[in-house]
């Protein structure tokens, strides 16, 4: 009896200790906690669970030795190490009492409504690893405090409306793998001290309103992964030196004003994947080095000022999946080297001054979607081979010099939506074989040289929204069968400047209602006026 009672007595002894082992943070931590509750609407918070359940101390929350179990709150060796409160509907100050926790290693108040600065008190959390306050309203500057916290890994600031520049002691943090500001409103030059992180993976700085030329020094950067600079003012020219970024998987430099010439020294990076420098002022040619870049999948070049001709070393690139270099100056030829790549969805090398023929070899990318070529200066005949493109949703070959038939072959492209041959030199019938694109929903063959009849297949087309026909040399009735057409609808349907009549009432019915003057625009008919009834 007497070793039980023994026994029973140890126990309640260990568990009192251990409550104290576990739970007896110091009081300044404790009121650094009972700050963020009373500062952010701790009573509105989603989950508050356990900080304020009885019994209650005089400061009106759970007993001291209790703050590990409170909601959000990560305690060890009588400190408060974790806070996880993101997604927890925190509104308010974030109060600088949080910087008297000084055993932290993970600050998680992403996600809610918090506001005002971030406290320079954060630069004595020696401890901290995470600081994670992306997506909220906090305002103000980033704290030059921030630089002394020398075990930093992440630094999460992203989606809040922080200002001024960034500071340079931010280059100290040795430790730092991961730094987003993107979507603040921070102004200034990137500090080149940035260049000194040199275990640095993801720089993610865009969508603000930085200025002046990308740091040489980011080229130092030798883990870099993903350099996202994008959505600035940033100007100069790109640097040489990041071609030194041996492990970059991402570089994102689009919409800046970036001017000078593509470093052909970005060729080196063996690893990227993705490279988009679209919406700057780049001039000069497309280095042919870029035809090295083996990993790359997605190629965005456009809205720049660039020239000379499309480099064939581009057809290299078996894995890349976009090619758009639109709205340039390119001229010269399309390579037939493009026809390798295999993998390609999207090219797009629209608004260029490009000549020559289009290759019969782009018939062999089985794997393509879309294809703009318009607004060029391409001609001879649209190549048949496109009708292998069975993946095919958009064909873009308006405003160029094309003329020959249109193929029938393209009457095979079963998931086509769009159809946009318009301003060109294209004679002959139109392929009743067209009546078989079921997915078709875009035609426009307007401002060409076609003839013959309406083929009454049109009429097939039952997703078809848009069908202009305008300014050709058709000429004969009609066909009753567009009347199944009827998803289009005025202004989206256009006949005009041709030689054509109806004699149908039906056709007569839906052809005022949604081209109301298409028999007062039949003057393609050599002086004569066709038959309306």
């Amino acid at each position: 009896m007497e070793k039980n009672i023994f026994i029973i007595i140890t126990f309640f002894y260990l568990f009192l200790l251990s409550g104290i082992l576990n739970g007896a943070i110091p009081a300044s931590e404790r009121a650094a906690l009972i700050a963020l509750y009373n500062s952010t609407n701790g009573d509105g918070w989603s989950n508050n669970n356990g900080w304020k359940t009885a019994p209650l101390s005089a400061d009106g929350f759970t007993m001291p030795g209790t703050e590990g179990s409170w909601y959000g709150v990560t305690v060890k060796l009588n400190h408060v190490t974790c806070l996880y409160l993101y997604k927890n509907q925190l509104i308010g100050n974030i109060p600088s009492e949080l910087g008297n926790l000084s055993k932290l290693r993970v600050l998680s108040l992403f996600a809610n409504q918090l506001s005002g600065s971030i406290p320079s008190e954060f630069g004595k959390l020696s401890n901290l690893n995470d600081l994670l306050l992306f997506s909220n309203k906090l305002s103000g500057r980033i704290p030059s405090e921030l630089g002394k916290l020398s075990k930093l890994t992440r630094l999460y600031l992203t989606s809040n409306k922080l200002s001024g520049s960034i500071p340079s002691e931010l280059g100290k943090l040795s430790k730092l793998t991961k730094l987003y500001l993107k979507e603040n409103q921070l102004g200034g030059s990137i500090p080149p001290e940035l260049g000194n992180l040199s275990k640095l993976r993801d720089l993610i700085l865009s969508s603000n309103q930085l200025s002046g030329s990308i740091p040489s020094e980011l080229g130092k950067l030798s883990n870099l992964i993903i350099l996202d600079l994008h959505f600035n003012q940033l100007s100069g020219s790109t640097p040489s030196e990041l071609g030194k970024l041996s492990n970059l998987n991402d570089l994102l430099l689009f919409s800046n004003q970036l001017s000078g010439r593509i470093p052909s020294e970005l060729g080196k990076l063996s690893k990227l994947t993705r490279l988009y420098l679209t919406s700057n002022k780049l001039s000069g040619r497309i280095p042919s080095e870029l035809g090295k870049l083996s990993k790359l999948t997605k190629l965005y070049l456009k809205e720049n000022q660039l020239s000379g001709s499309i480099p064939p070393e581009l057809g290299n690139l078996s894995k890349l999946r976009d090619l758009i270099l639109s709205s340039n100056q390119l001229s010269g030829s399309i390579s037939s080297e493009l026809g390798k790549l295999s993998n390609l969805a999207i090219l797009d090398l629209s608004s260029n001054q490009l000549s020559g023929n289009i290759p019969s070899e782009l018939g062999n990318l089985s794997n393509l979607t879309d294809l703009y070529l318009d607004s060029n200066q391409l001609s001879g005949s649209i190549p048949s081979e496109l009708g292998n493109l069975s993946n095919l949703t958009k064909i873009y070959l308006f405003e160029n010099k094309l003329s020959g038939i249109i193929p029938s072959e393209l009457g095979k492209l079963s998931n086509l939506y769009s159809l946009l041959l318009y301003s060109n030199q294209l004679s002959g019938s139109i392929p009743s074989e067209l009546g078989k694109l079921s997915n078709l929903a875009i035609l426009n063959l307007s401002s060409n040289q076609l003839s013959g009849n309406i083929p009454s297949e049109l009429g097939n087309l039952s997703n078809l929204t848009d069908l202009y026909l305008d300014s050709n040399q058709l000429s004969g009735e009609i066909p009753s069968s567009l009347t199944n057409l009827t998803k289009i609808s005025s202004p989206c349907l256009n006949m005009g400047y041709n030689c054509l009549w109806a004699t149908d009432h039906a056709i007569m019915i839906w052809l005022n209602s949604n081209d109301p003057d298409w028999k007062d625009h039949q003057d393609q008919c050599g002086g004569k006026t066709p038959t309306v009834e």
